[in-house]
C-alpha cells in the first residue's frame, strides 16, 4: 500500500477530534486473515520524530495488550514495544508527515495455555515517549485503542482444475447462525493474460450444491463452499487459452438475527492462476 493511500486509511479511522491533534496520531486494526494486530503511528509534524521505547526498568515507550474472551473478561496481560523487525530498537525514526505500522501476531501476545481463537477483543495501551530533535522538544502520549479481533464471515478462495471451477469458501466465525445474500454481483471477476493486461470484467452469483440460492444459511463455526464455472462465465466471450489469472472481488453481505445484525458486509480480493 503507498504511504498516501496507508495514511488516508488511518486518518478516516480516527474520529474528527483527533484529526487536529498535533504531532502524534495513534490508529489500529486487525487483520484477521494473517491474526495479526497492526498499530499505526502518524507523525504529523514537519520535522522527523523518534520513538524511545522502554528498555528493562528504563522508562520509554510500550504497549500493553490486554485480551479479552467473548464476554470482555481480560485473559492476560503482555506488554510489548515498538519495534520494525525481530531485533529490539532503542529508538524508531518516522519521517516528516508519514506513518509507521507496528504489527503483532495474535498468537505470540496468547500465553501458553491459550489459543489466538480464544481472544475476542482486545485493548492496547500505547504510551510513547516521543522527540522532535530538530526543535528539541520531547514530549508523551498515551492512549487506549479498542480491537476487535474476530471477523465475522471469514473469505477463501482456491480453483478445481479438474472441473474449471472457481471455489469460494465461506466461513462463520460467529457464535451464531448467519444469513449470507448471494446477489448476482457478489463476485467481480477480473480476467488477465500472461502479461496482468485485464482482458474483461464479469459479475456473478454463486452456486451451491448445483443451485443458485439467493440467500445461504451458515451455521456456527461452520463453513460452506460455493462455486463459480470458469468455462461458462467466458464462453462465447473470452479464449481461454489467453487467460493465466484471474483476479477475484469478492463482497458479501450477510445478516446474523440473533445478534440483530443486518447488512453487514464482509470483502476480500484474491487472484488465482489458472495455468
Amino acid at each position: 500500500m503507498k504511504m498516501k493511500n496507508l495514511l488516508f486509511v488511518i486518518i478516516a479511522l480516527l474520529p474528527m477530534g483527533l484529526m487536529a491533534q498535533p504531532d502524534i496520531t495513534l490508529a489500529a486494526n486487525y487483520s484477521p486473515y494473517e491474526s495479526t494486530i497492526l498499530i499505526h503511528v502518524v507523525n504529523n509534524t514537519d520535522k522527523p520524530m523518534r520513538i524511545r521505547n522502554s528498555y528493562g526498568a528504563s522508562s520509554g515507550s510500550l504497549i500493553q495488550f490486554r485480551l479479552k474472551d467473548k464476554v470482555g473478561k481480560e485473559i492476560s496481560l503482555y506488554d510489548a514495544i515498538f519495534y520494525e523487525g525481530v531485533k529490539y530498537q532503542r529508538f524508531v525514526q518516522i519521517n516528516s508527515h508519514s506513518a509507521k505500522t507496528f504489527r503483532f501476531p495474535l498468537k505470540y501476545l496468547c500465553p501458553s495455555n491459550r489459543i489466538s481463537s480464544d481472544i475476542y477483543s482486545v485493548d492496547a495501551s500505547c504510551f510513547i515517549n516521543y522527540s522532535i530533535p530538530e526543535e528539541e522538544k520531547h514530549e508523551f502520549v498515551h492512549k487506549v485503542l479498542a480491537i476487535k479481533t474476530k471477523q465475522d464471515l471469514m473469505i477463501y478462495s482456491g480453483y478445481d482444475s479438474y472441473n474449471q471451477n472457481i471455489m469460494i469458501t465461506l466461513r462463520n466465525e460467529s457464535d451464531y447462525e448467519m444469513t449470507v445474500y448471494n446477489s448476482s454481483a457478489a463476485v467481480q471477476f477480473i480476467f488477465l493474460n500472461q502479461q496482468g493486461i485485464k482482458l474483461g470484467t464479469k459479475t456473478s452469483s454463486l452456486s451451491y450444491s448445483g443451485n443458485i440460492p439467493s440467500t445461504i444459511k451458515i451455521a456456527p463455526h461452520s463453513s460452506k463452499v460455493l462455486s463459480c464455472s470458469f468455462v461458462n462465465m467466458i464462453k462465447g466471450w473470452l479464449n481461454e487459452s489467453d487467460i493465466a489469472a484471474v483476479e477475484m472481488n469478492c463482497k458479501m453481505i450477510y445478516d446474523i438475527p440473533d445478534q440483530k445484525i443486518t447488512n453487514k458486509s464482509s470483502q476480500k480480493i484474491y487472484t488465482i492462476k489458472i495455468k
